[in-house]
């Protein structure tokens, strides 16, 4: 029968010259990992804080990443990429094995791999599962709901999830962040003849949520979460994927196809305080189309095996943003800024809308185009391995913007005045990466094996959206000072639409590793410097601004060390997952401060994981005991460093009463609901802060029917 790998690496995973983590199916259910944000910890360097709503899907490791735009880690489901950022966080059913490598992954896996690619397997027919029904309850009424099964060659799966909601909006007495989510996947496995086999997946993640739980940081005191209007985020995402796995006498080929549908709608309090300032609403409808082949050589016995492959994509989105100013939002923002600008004695401008909606639409077209080839060079105890990616990328934007008020000058003009600005135009990008690789394993034992790496990966550039509202606040106010024929000296700083623009972020990593196995233990354990050109950061304007938007740093550096090991003799069995990340700025300056030297925000630098359970064998029953710690920090909140976190740790448990056909267990996650802020941001000059989730505990049962 053929086996068809998840992964594009062409020997298996403890010759990979790489930090590799793998997570198995059992560990899988004994962890709960059945979000992204679960992975935190666990595997080294990672954290992915779970905060706001499943849009936003921030992902750091080794010291990369940021809080919007692409990400800095690939993902993989059964070897098709999912290009959206937007569609990362979802519940996980049908997953058998989920397979982490660290360290930048360009020359196989292109764009937005610079820091590790996840690749996830779901189950396949030919595994052998048993039908599973499973249901859990708990804290703030959550519940989910899974079922998974075979027919014939199709593997299909589903899985519900609700809850109430965790945080509690005091303004609107109502909770913050309920969630409901239905998951399905089916995967179609054909071995059409012997050389030949097709694999079919299809997956649909539909979700109604809550969320934005941002209290505001003030005089150094948390306050609860307290906003006036709507928190919601709705989603619908479909991937369907198609694999074509064909060994011949002397080349095997892999071509894969997909096609990807993404669909949301926020709703958000852009300014998340009691008043009415100004609100935002994100509507996207994203599509995407992905196509790769991939020739290598048959024979694996070979000194060499080399493989070359093709890759391409194309993706429109199209995004509607409109934000809303309400009353206060005019008064504070617009009207005070602009007749600061006027002396009293003169008059005052006046605006009688009681909303001032600004309207953006964009079309957003992205392409990627790549050539790669890699080589393996198998010499008795040394493996080398040497590859190189030639990816080029290119995007538009079309944006129509428009803005509309009636004012008048007062007391000058007694009748309003109707004013239009409308702001439309195009912005076109292309980029081209060379992405090498080199990598050597040396296999000094049968169990032990030193490994080291140089390759480069990158992250995509793009186009800030989330700024055009403060252009158009902008325009606005000097439009209308035009239009009454006051020309300022100076007019109202703000960026434009050709400086939305940012570049894509490079690094090159140098990595030496040990890997150990032998019986029951395995150990792994690396040491990386990633130098990082172009760094991607979310930055706010000074002052009242109200948008965000995404810029290039300049250059940065990583120095870090992860280990992981396991150790699982008899019915005992342990984990531990450590890494210590310095990341710092080696030049930074945003006109007004030099960072140079300081810490990167949001990454923490330590991160652990400890894990020790025992199963208890009584007849034909056991009594699994498991409990785990996850620790992480200290962190930096802000490029200056004024705001830290200390390192915290959060201790969670599970016991399970198990047998052939059945599952009952409890599992509390932050058992002693530890309260600590899990993100920081600003908005109009005020600060804000997420936190953890409380104490949860669960309780459910898992049958194999």
């Amino acid at each position: 029968m053929i086996t068809i790998a998840a992964l594009k690496e062409q020997v298996p995973l403890e010759r990979v010259a790489s930090a590799v983590s793998v997570i198995s199916y059992e560990t899988i259910q004994r962890n709960s990992t059945y979000r992204p944000s679960t992975l935190s910890s666990v595997i080294p360097s990672l954290h992915i804080p779970d905060y706001g709503a499943s849009l936003t899907s921030t992902i750091y490791l080794r010291g990369l990443g940021s809080r919007m735009e692409n990400p800095v880690m690939g993902l993989y489901i059964d070897g098709i990429p999912v290009i959206d950022k937007n569609a990362y966080d979802f519940d996980w059913e049908g997953i058998n094995r989920a397979t982490m490598l660290r360290g930048p992954q360009g020359t196989l896996y292109g764009r937005n791999a610079m820091g590790g690619v996840l690749s996830l397997t779901t189950f396949s027919p030919s595994d052998g599962y048993r039908p599973t029904l499973s249901i859990e309850y708990g804290t703030a009424n959550t519940v989910r709901a899974g079922i998974s099964f075979t027919a014939g060659n199709n593997a299909l799966s589903a899985t519900f999830r609700h809850t109430d909601g965790y945080f509690d909006n005091v303004f609107r007495d109502s909770p913050c962040d309920p969630y409901d989510g239905l998951a399905l996947r089916w995967k179609l496995v054909s071995h059409c003849t012997e050389r030949l086999c097709m694999t079919n997946t299809l997956s649909a993640n539909i979700s109604d949520e809550g969320g934005f739980a941002y209290g505001m940081w003030k005089d150094g005191v948390q306050h609860p979460v307290s906003y006036n209007d709507e928190g919601s985020y709705k989603r619908l995402s479909v991937i369907e994927g198609y694999r074509l796995h064909r060994r011949g006498d002397l080349i095997v080929t892999d071509a894969t196809a997909s096609l990807q549908l993404l669909a949301d709608d926020m709703h958000m309090d852009q300014d998340y305080t009691e008043k009415s300032i100004f609100t935002l609403q994100q509507k996207q409808l994203s599509g995407a189309g992905t196509v790769e082949l991939t020739v290598r050589r048959a024979d694996e016995e070979a000194i060499c095996q080399p493989q070359t492959g093709l890759f391409g994509f194309y993706r429109l989105n199209q995004l509607n943003a409109p934000v809303t100013f309400k009353r206060e939002g005019i008064e504070t923002l617009i009207l005070n800024n602009a007749n600061s600008h006027i002396p009293t004695d003169i008059g005052q401008l006046a605006i009688s809308d009681p909303e001032m909606p600004v309207n953006s639409d964009f079309m957003i077209d992205t392409w990627n185009a790549a050539l790669f080839h890699e080589s393996v060079f198998d010499l008795d105890r040394w493996l080398i391995t040497a590859g190189i990616r030639f990816d080029y990328e290119g995007g538009t934007m079309d944006y129509d913007c428009m803005t509309r008020l009636h004012y008048r000058f007062e007391p000058v003009m007694t009748a309003d005045r109707d004013l239009s600005i409308p702001y439309k135009g195009t912005v076109s990008h292309s980029h081209f990466q060379v992405l090498p690789k080199l990598s050597a394993l040396f296999r000094a034992t049968g169990a032990v094996s030193l490994f080291y790496t140089v390759s480069k990966g990158y992250r995509a550039g793009g186009f800030n959206t989330q700024i055009f509202s403060d252009i158009l606040q902008n325009m606005t106010m000097t439009a209308t000072m035009n239009d009454m024929g006051v020309y300022l000296d100076r007019p109202f700083v703000s960026v434009n639409a050709k400086n939305t623009e940012y570049n894509p972020e490079t690094a090159w990593n140098m990595e030496l590793g040990t890997r150990i196995r032998h019986e029951s233990l395995s150990v792994e354990s690396s040491a990386y410097y990633l130098d990082v050109r172009n760094q991607q950061l979310t930055v706010f304007p000074p002052g009242m601004s109200t948008g965000r938007m995404m810029t290039n740093a300049g250059r940065s550096r990583s120095i870090g060390v992860e280990t992981e090991l396991g150790w699982t003799p008899g019915q005992f069995r342990s984990h531990v997952s450590y890494s210590w990340c310095d990341a710092r700025f080696v030049s930074f300056n945003d006109g007004n401060n030099d960072y140079s030297g300081n810490r990167l925000p949001y990454v923490p630098e330590h991160t652990l994981f400890l894990n020790a359970g025992y199963s208890f064998k009584a007849g034909n029953k056991t009594l699994d005991v498991d409990a785990s710690l996850r620790g992480e920090g200290p962190f930096c909140w802000n490029e200056s460093g004024t705001h830290k976190w200390p390192f915290h740790l959060k201790a969670n448990a599970r016991i399970a009463l198990v047998s052939d056909n059945w599952e009952f267990f409890v599992r509390a996650d932050n058992l002693t609901d530890e309260n600590r802020p899990s993100f920081y941001f600003k908005s109009m000059d005020n600060e804000f802060f997420a936190s953890d989730k409380p104490r949860i505990i669960m309780t459910g049962i898992t049958l194999k029917l």
